[in-house]
């Protein structure tokens, strides 16, 4: 009968209480906040409802414990939350409403993340439009958020001298090879970091050129 659903026990581990019903082979995380809202303890007896009750709001506390201890370690995208979430197995409803609010906290919003996202890569080595773009689509931003990123962060600017700051990071192990050998090496580089072959030939000839000039001095 629905009046006796028992607990059997509550035990302690990893930060949270695990509380185990009566026709439960195992326990249900529950917050302190909740142990203590629903005054919980052993023996006490509950209806099917408030066990469902109960349950439900502990879904929604552990989806957010989550939720805090991945956004604390870095920034998401919604879309890389939300995955994270599904992959740990929680319900889609409470999915759906821990994510919607921080959403509307200001705490996850894909704009603010793929700028950050961009700056960072852009930081440790300049590329190409397109592939500043689909690296952002890789974090699970839309197309429309990942193209206004790059029009915001790249505007018009050379390609020629992307490339440039980009091969000037590998042009001493370039150079150890012959011209063309590593002519190839850096085109081949560069066309994987989204850079077109006009601006990566010009690239490397005003690298060598320089190179020429100073060997020359």
């Amino acid at each position: 009968m629905e009046s006796n659903i028992k607990i059997i026990s509550i035990k302690f581990a990893g930060g949270r209480f695990f509380v185990l019903f009566s026709g439960r082979d195992k326990g249900i995380p529950i917050s302190e906040d909740l142990v203590h809202r629903y005054r919980l303890k052993e023996g006490i007896t509950f209806t099917a409802p408030q066990v469902a009750q109960l349950e439900h709001e502990a879904e929604l506390a552990e989806c957010e414990r989550v939720v805090v201890r991945l956004l604390g370690m870095r920034e998401h995208s919604i879309g890389e939350l939300r995955t994270k979430l599904i992959r740990r197995k929680f319900d889609k409803e409470a999915i759906q409403t821990v994510v919607n609010a921080y959403i509307q906290k200001g705490l996850l919003d894909d704009a603010h993340f793929a700028m950050l996202t961009a700056q960072s890569l852009l930081a440790r080595n300049p590329v190409g439009r397109s592939y500043l773009t689909a690296y952002l689509q890789k974090k699970q931003v839309s197309r429309e958020i990942a193209v206004q990123t790059v029009d915001l962060l790249l505007g018009e600017s050379d390609e020629t001298e992307l490339a440039m700051q980009s091969l000037r990071r590998r042009w001493r192990t370039y150079r150890q090879f012959e011209v063309e050998t590593a002519r190839t090496k850096a085109y081949t580089y560069l066309g994987r970091r989204g850079i077109g072959y006009s601006a990566a030939k010009a690239a490397f000839d005003r690298l060598l050129s320089e190179e020429t000039k100073d060997n020359d001095r």
